[in-house]
C-alpha cells in the first residue's frame, strides 16, 4: 500500500470531486486547526487503510468536525448542532426554513466519512494493477443506487432534526442571522509545503 500524506486525507474530507465540502469552512481554517492539534493526525492518516472505516477514526473525525466549528470541548456534532440552532433562534425560540445552520448531523456525517474513506482507499491502492474492492453502493461505502440505477450519495441515515428540537419548529424567522463566511475560505493553501513537512506535524 502506498504512503498517502496526512494532508491528503484532510483534503478529501474537506471536499473534493466526489466528496461534499463543509459550507463556509473552506480548507485553510480547518487545516490550521489540524496542524495545531496533533491528536487528530493519526485518524486522517488511517483513512482508507481498510474499506470499512474504523470506529475510532469516525469518532476522531467527528471530534475534529466539532473543532472546525469552534467547539473544541465537544465530541458530538449533534450536540454542537443543537447549540448552534438554539443560539440562532434567540429570543424567538422558533426555527424556520430560512434559518441557516450548515453543520451536518451525525447521521449525515457518517456516510460522508464512509465516502471519504472509500475515496482515500482507492488512492492508497492506485498502484495496484488488479484491485479487489467493494462497489461504491455496497453497505458502508457512502453511496447508493437510485430507482434508475444511478449512483448518488447517501445523504442521511436518520431524520436530520434532533427530536429535542422539534419544539423549535415554526413558520417564522430566526432570532439571529449570521451571513458572515470564514474570511480564511478564499486563501490559498500550499499543499506541497504541507506534504514536505508532514513528518513534522
Amino acid at each position: 500500500m502506498t504512503t498517502v500524506p496526512l494532508f491528503f486525507g484532510f483534503y478529501v474530507y474537506s471536499g473534493e470531486d466526489c466528496t461534499s465540502a463543509f459550507k463556509g469552512k473552506g480548507k485553510v481554517g480547518p487545516l490550521k486547526k489540524l496542524e495545531k492539534n496533533p491528536k487528530f493526525h493519526t485518524a486522517f492518516r488511517q483513512l482508507g487503510d481498510d474499506w470499512d472505516v474504523k470506529l475510532r477514526v469516525v469518532k476522531q473525525l467527528e471530534e475534529f468536525t466539532c473543532l472546525m466549528y469552534n467547539y473544541s470541548r465537544e465530541k458530538s456534532v449533534d450536540v454542537v448542532r443543537e447549540k448552534l440552532l438554539r443560539k440562532m433562534v434567540g429570543d424567538n425560540e422558533k426555527l424556520a426554513s430560512k434559518c441557516k445552520v450548515d453543520l451536518a448531523c451525525q447521521s449525515a456525517l457518517m456516510p460522508h466519512i464512509q465516502r471519504v474513506n472509500h475515496r482515500v482507499a482507492l488512492y492508497k491502492r492506485a498502484h495496484e494493477g488488479i484491485l479487489e474492492r467493494p462497489k461504491p453502493y455496497d453497505q458502508g461505502q457512502g453511496w447508493m443506487k437510485n430507482a434508475d440505477g444511478v449512483l448518488e450519495p447517501v445523504w442521511c441515515l436518520k431524520p436530520i432534526l434532533p427530536v429535542s428540537l422539534i419544539d423549535l419548529l415554526a413558520d417564522g424567522g430566526c432570532g439571529e442571522e449570521d451571513d458572515e463566511e470564514d474570511e480564511e475560505e478564499d486563501e490559498e493553501v500550499d499543499f506541497d509545503a504541507f506534504a514536505k513537512s508532514d513528518d513534522e506535524f
